[in-house]
């Protein structure tokens, strides 16, 4: 008999999978501004749906050459945490990101 490992968001109330899994992506780092990708407001969605999630992503300009990086990392993080089995990244750029989307605390580190 096998068994799946334990995964910590199945232990969560349904629909908070997403939000730490969200939580998990600040572990990917944009390697031109050293800062995560959440607080820089990249990721324009995640949703999980049994051990599988679909992450839209943007980068900070259409000619930036970090998408295919970008999307690797956020797979590693994902599926090496455990809590899916699969990962669909999906880069766009609309709404074109803007520096509006960075959070406070991250505009106030760079002294905004």
């Amino acid at each position: 008999m096998t068994r799946e490992p334990l995964s910590v968001t199945r232990l969560l109330g349904p629909g908070t999978e997403a939000d730490q899994l969200r939580d998990a992506l600040r572990e990917v780092i944009d390697p031109e501004l050293g800062v995560d990708i959440i607080s820089l407001g990249l990721v324009y969605g995640l949703e999980v749906s049994e051990r599988a999630a679909s992450v839209l992503l943007t980068t900070t300009t259409p000619a930036c050459p970090l998408g295919e990086y970008l999307s690797d990392e956020v797979r590693r993080v994902l599926l090496g945490g455990g809590a899916v089995d699969h990962v669909d990244v999906e880069i766009t750029h609309v709404p074109a990101w803007s520096p509006d989307m960075i959070t406070e605390e991250t505009k106030r580190a760079f002294g905004w």
